[in-house]
């Protein structure tokens, strides 16, 4: 009987996943990839599906060369690197603006879509204004307590199961979403036609002086899929995991299964969803709410609807809140432990996760309460919270995209496995995209609130 368990297609799948690719892409999958990849479809049909593809190959071999620069180089952290390699300051440079944003920012607004996803769990509007209350204060103290206790025991090897159990239930609860959408010729239509790159227009918010940006959209979906953090951190997490230069080509397929086939087909579910049961659906013909007015979980909840049977609407929001706090837990479990690998490194501590490890322990704790105790004061939508925080990942990409090019490039650490020029041209690919998003971004943002 137990080698049947252990043998059989979904035992088999799970340990083929498993491993610092799983944590990541979990981390990845989070509240970030749904609210920026669900808003995409809802607001611009597939206008932006384009983007969310195109950035698959970027993401696996920037990823897969930091994983190589950690193991060949003797598991030193890449901040460390950065510091004795190119410049002191650099690494500085860096780590602060890193740090404010991953823990002040996305960390925060994971909380603030857990403790919607949790309203919306059990059937409640969260509330209104971003008012802050007694409830919503509990609950989120609450979460961050479920969240320490669920991750910071055991280690990283523990962590692992952890983070890819989580990434098979956020999965299942969103797969079925697209499913109704994916067999209708027209999605299929539409598919191929949001494959041609293309910025949309900004559309008017119904009943609203405010607009929905193309622009920002696209800048939020590249900062969720290319966050500099990731890039200069997936070193820390295959040297945690143990991985040595024979675990080098088992390390790529990882990389190629997570954030290739999982992370990247997830990407194209969630697109569909909002297009097909958003988008097309909530016109606003009949007086309700239109699709452009769509910001918060409980009317992204929605999204599930079509995809259940009728006797099942009822429970359209509960499921998908589900999947909503699963996705934001996983993102922000992944993000303080890249802040913790990122300051104990920076501070010449050791920044390896194992249970005798108390300042680490100590620091993923207070990375994760912290944000937790500012999240009920945010008046921002949580999905929106979690869009802001995205675009705002993607400024330090170029300088950490270009930093993995430089070491991956260096023989004396890489020898044998130096990037052949097939690697050199998608990374360089990477570098120019992000550059041209943040550039133009910032001459965006200058043109419509400075200049």
């Amino acid at each position: 009987m137990s080698n049947l368990l252990i043998n059989n297609p979904i035992a088999r799948f799970v340990k083929s996943v498993l491993g610092p690719a799983a944590v990541m892409a979990a981390g990845m999958i989070g509240a970030g990839c749904v609210a920026t990849r669900l808003l995409a479809g809802t607001w611009f049909s597939f206008d932006l599906l384009w983007v969310a593809l195109y950035v698959v190959p970027m993401v696996i071999f920037t990823n897969d060369s930091a994983s190589r620069i950690g193991i060949l180089s003797g598991h030193r952290g890449m901040l460390d690197m950065i510091r004795t390699e190119i410049c002191p300051a650099l690494a500085w440079i860096i780590f602060v603006p890193q740090l404010l944003l991953n823990i002040v920012v996305i960390n925060v607004s994971q909380v603030s879509v857990m403790t919607e996803a949790a309203y919306g769990l059990f059937g409640f509007d969260a509330p209104a204004g971003g008012a802050v209350t007694a409830g919503k204060v509990a609950i989120s103290l609450i979460l961050v307590t479920l969240v320490l206790v669920a991750s910071i025991t055991g280690g990283f090897k523990r962590l692992q199961k952890v983070m890819t159990g989580l990434l098979m239930l956020i999965l299942v609860c969103f797969i079925i979403v697209a499913i109704k959408g994916l067999m209708q010729p027209q999605t299929w239509i539409g598919l191929v036609k949001g494959l041609i790159p293309k910025v949309p227009q900004d559309i008017q918010v119904v009943g609203s002086e405010e607009t929905r940006s193309g622009f920002i959209q696209l800048m939020a979906i590249s900062g969720q899929a290319l966050p500099a953090a990731v890039f200069l951190s997936f070193g820390y997490f295959t040297s945690n995991a143990e991985y040595t230069e024979k675990n080098l080509k088992e390390g790529f397929k990882k990389s190629v299964l997570n954030f290739g086939v999982i992370w990247g087909a997830f990407s194209v579910i969630v697109v569909v969803a909002g297009v097909t049961a958003l988008h097309n659906v909530y016109t606003g013909a009949n007086g309700g709410i239109h699709f452009s007015q769509i910001s918060t979980v409980t009317e992204a909840g929605k999204v599930i609807a079509p995809a259940l049977p009728e006797a099942l609407k009822n429970f359209a929001t509960p499921i998908f809140s589900l999947g909503l706090l699963v996705a934001a837990f996983t993102t922000m479990v992944a993000v303080a432990l890249i802040m913790v690998y990122f300051t104990l490194d920076i501070l010449k501590k050791d920044w390896n996760f194992r249970e005798g490890n108390k300042l680490f322990q100590w620091t993923f704790a207070a990375y994760i309460i912290i944000p937790g105790i500012i999240s009920p004061f945010w008046r921002l939508e949580g999905l929106l919270q979690a869009i802001f925080g995205m675009a705002g990942n993607l400024v330090m990409a170029p300088v950490a995209v270009f930093i993995v090019m430089y070491f991956i490039n260096k023989k004396k650490y890489m020898g044998k496995y130096t990037a052949s020029l097939g690697r050199n041209i998608i990374l360089g690919s990477t570098f120019l995209f992000s550059l041209y998003v943040v550039v133009r971004g910032i001459a965006k943002f200058w043109a419509q609130y400075i200049g």
